[in-house]
């Protein structure tokens, strides 16, 4: 591989009526800035200074040209000679190379400091799964209840107001025409709205407020308990937070007659040749429910249900859990079960994750890139179907894509159904990540089939899972989260049907996707279905699944 080389740079310029020709040797690569060897030109050989300009220009673009010129015959050159050598000989060379770059060049370098997000993660696992379970516990749920106190006072504050409000418009529209007219209506109207706005805006930032000082002081406490853990003693630290749980009011919950639960789980195998056991529940219940946090008090001491502390043990760890959400076309919570969802996650403080909100707007970026390449990806289409038609073709093309483009208008951040976009969560009961699968009102028409986007999107949910190694995931089975008029016996049993042999045969794909791990799929129906129905869902499962059952040997004798 050669040093460097000497290039020929020519210039000409005119002075008044005189042509100049300058024929210089350029240096490449040139080892100084096109500038300064442009000044020592200037003075070396007088040039005016009114061609500087000009001749930096040039000069830059042919040591541009000629510097990868260089680089390329010097690749080349070595590409050769590793070609002559023998296999070992490039087997060596490159192992040289490796080495080079990482330990001359930096950004090849290996990272040997781990990121404080992965250390925090590491030794967050490591205390989780020793002594120090308790102490963790007890820590996160006296932050549950500071949260949970500002939620109340959040939510008394805004009925108060609104309480306040309706009686001034009650009393307006008594007294109208008398004390007040329209015009003066409307604006007590907008003044209350504008009231409303103020408040929840006051307790968002209160609330942000606190869980932000509390997601720092959490990973201080982290830090301190380890090195109680180290001296191998029961420190101040760990004391003082005992001491904190044990000071706080009992949990102010209402109580609640749960309903008995309709639930069946079977155990099936599934593959071809290597058979997989994977579990199989039919339940019937809220699906939110598997999102709410419900710590309870037993004599002073903060009792984490048990779903709870699972959950805590393998969030990091290749054994996750997921949900799939069925949410609108656009991204944020403001409606409908998202707003349900995102009311759960704000009853406790994410330690380890973003909260939803700033996961939704990263999610919104990206949706907006995405919505970009999917316009230009059609437009593309059509280009070269317009193309390779006659010219009437081209013409009718041109002008359905002219409509459709201004038919588009600005490129949204509203998803299609079938898109899903994915959430992470260490704050919930049962769930760590949730598939939020974009949904439309066809999900109601009984005639859907196996192409619907939402049931395609079940397999490439199911693909992700096996991605990010969430094994247990949940799902409506109707794709519904409640039961409506024309969703007959007939139709549920359609329904089910038809998601439960498409899973099956999603979840046999998982062998070729490399998920050979036993698995745990969820089908979850609304709550109040009759016990005829869920019966007779239950009953599909043995027929659509295979059943892993007990051979008894001994009728075989």
């Amino acid at each position: 591989m050669s040093a460097g080389v000497d290039k020929e740079f020519n210039f000409q310029f005119k002075t008044k009526e005189l042509y100049s020709k300058l024929r210089v040797p350029v240096p490449i690569p040139l080892g100084i800035s096109t500038r300064e060897f442009v000044g020592r030109l200037v003075t070396a050989h007088n040039l005016p200074c009114f061609v500087e300009e000009d001749i930096t220009l040039k000069l830059d673009k042919f040591v541009t040209k000629e510097t990868t010129t260089f680089h390329n015959n010097n690749a080349q050159e070595a590409i050769e000679s590793l070609q002559k050598a023998g296999d070992d000989d490039i087997g060596n060379i490159a192992d040289k190379w490796a080495k080079a770059y990482t330990q001359e060049c930096v950004a090849y370098a290996p990272d040997s400091k781990p990121k404080p997000e992965v250390g925090f993660a590491e030794l967050y696992h490591k205390l989780i799964h020793s002594p120090a379970l308790e102490i963790l516990f007890r820590l996160e749920h006296t932050y549950a209840v500071a949260v949970e106190d500002v939620l109340i006072q959040r939510d008394q504050a805004l009925a108060k107001l609104q309480e306040t409000q309706a009686v001034q418009i009650q009393q307006a529209v008594q007294n109208l025409d008398y004390t007040h007219n329209d015009q003066q209506v409307n604006r007590l109207a907008a003044q209350h709205f504008d009231n409303i706005q103020r408040e929840e805006a006051k307790w968002h930032s209160e609330l942000k407020n606190l869980q932000d000082s509390q997601r720092e002081e959490f990973r201080t406490w982290i830090q301190q308990i380890r090195d109680d853990m180290e001296n191998g003693t029961e420190g101040p630290v760990s004391r003082r937070i005992r001491a904190m749980s044990d000071l706080l009011p009992p949990t102010r919950r209402e109580v609640i007659v749960e309903e008995p639960k309709l639930e069946e789980s079977f155990t099936i195998h599934l593959g071809a040749q290597m058979k997989t056991m994977h579990n199989i529940r039919l339940m019937s219940r809220d699906v939110l429910d598997l999102c709410k946090h419900k710590p309870n008090r037993d004599g002073g001491t903060p009792q984490p249900q048990p779903q709870r502390l699972q959950t805590a043990m393998s969030l990091f760890s290749g054994s996750l859990s997921g949900l799939i959400l069925m949410v609108d076309d656009r991204i944020n919570s403001y409606t409908g079960i998202k707003r349900d969802f995102a009311a759960v996650c704000q009853q406790s403080t994410d330690f380890h994750f973003p909260d939803l909100d700033t996961q939704l707007r990263v999610i919104q970026q990206h949706a907006v890139q995405a919505n970009t390449l999917r316009r230009t990806r059609k437009a593309e289409k059509l280009s070269q179907d317009g193309s390779s038609n006659g010219g009437g073709d081209r013409r009718s093309v041109a002008s359905s894509e002219s409509r459709q483009s201004s038919e588009d208008g600005e490129i949204t951040s509203n998803l299609k159904a079938g898109d899903f976009y994915i959430t992470k969560h260490s704050n919930l009961a049962e769930v760590h990540v949730l598939f939020h699968l974009v949904t439309d009102d066809n999900l109601r028409n009984g005639d859907i089939n196996s192409r619907h986007p939402c049931i395609l999107a079940l397999r490439n949910i199911l693909k992700s899972c096996v991605r990010f190694d969430v094994l247990s995931v949940t799902l409506p089975l109707f794709l519904l989260y409640e039961m409506y008029e024309e969703m007959t016996i007939p139709w549920c049993v359609k329904r089910a049907e038809l998601v439960l042999k498409c899973v099956k045969g999603f979840m046999m794909e998982m062998a070729q996707w490399g998920g050979s791990e036993s698995r745990t799929i969820q089908f979850v129906v609304p709550k109040g279905i009759s016990d005829d129905l869920f019966s007779q869902l239950s009953g599909m499962l043995p027929h659509i699944f295979r059943l892993s059952r007990t051979l008894d040997l001994s009728q075989h004798k």
